[in-house]
């Protein structure tokens, strides 16, 4: 078979196949910027000089804006998305059993990308952010349903507290995680002075405050401990 000629940047040089990893660090760089100050804070030349690169390159491997952010969604949010629903067992976990480990691979998340919470807070959270769009289309509504009706089913049977409106659930278990790690260095003292807080420390807070805040009647305290009496 013929093998097609290697293609040639903007600037003339031609494009290896060593190259690949090139733009991976491209689109790592282009993320944390974006985190760091927002994307519409953030112009192609900041990319390139932050990536040792130059802007032709920038606009060589991703030909346009709109295309650096599909390829943030689909290569780097989308995976982080997978990683927290796919593992869920919601025909088989109790409701419990099953917003612990959605919670759990939240912090997961937040562990190997510790830039999400602030580009969750800058550009998906936000009306008007230019994530927001993009990531709703990534959300698998089939298991997001599936989740609210485990947990409507729950409060039928006093596992879940009833005053827990089931639409809102993920929402506020997302909130829980993202919030305080987007905004930690301004979380405000009894003394009014700004304290940092560890990623630790906030899952523990968000573990207690929810999983006792989600308990029913019906349920037993080792069942909210994750089996531990």
């Amino acid at each position: 078979m013929e093998q097609k000629p290697e293609q040639p940047t903007p600037g003339g040089r031609r494009l290896h196949k060593d190259d690949t990893p090139g733009r991976e660090r491209l689109l790592d760089t282009a993320i944390l910027l974006f985190s760091d100050r927002g994307i519409a804070n953030t112009t192609i030349a900041q990319i390139a000089k932050e990536g040792k690169v130059t802007s032709a390159m920038v606009h060589y491997w991703f030909e346009t804006r709109e295309k650096l952010y599909d390829a943030v969604v689909e290569e780097r949010l989308g995976p982080l998305i997978q990683a927290i629903w796919e593992p869920a067992d919601i025909e088989h976990e109790s409701a419990i059993e099953l917003i612990r480990g959605l919670l759990t691979r939240m912090f997961e998340v937040t562990d190997v990308a510790p830039w999400v919470p602030s580009l969750w807070l800058r550009e998906i959270v936000q009306v008007g952010g230019l994530l927001r769009e993009r990531l709703l289309r990534r959300i698998p509504r089939d298991r997001s349903n599936a989740f609210r009706q485990k947990i409507v089913e729950a409060q039928s049977r006093g596992e879940v507290n009833p005053e827990i409106e089931p639409t809102l659930l993920f929402t506020s278990m997302l909130a829980q995680v993202m919030l305080p790690q987007a905004t930690t260095s301004c979380v405000w003292h009894e003394d009014n002075t700004t304290m940092s807080l560890g990623r630790e420390q906030i899952r523990r807070h968000a573990v207690a405050l929810l999983m006792r805040g989600l308990a029913g009647p019906a349920i037993r305290p080792e069942e909210l401990n994750g089996g531990r009496k």
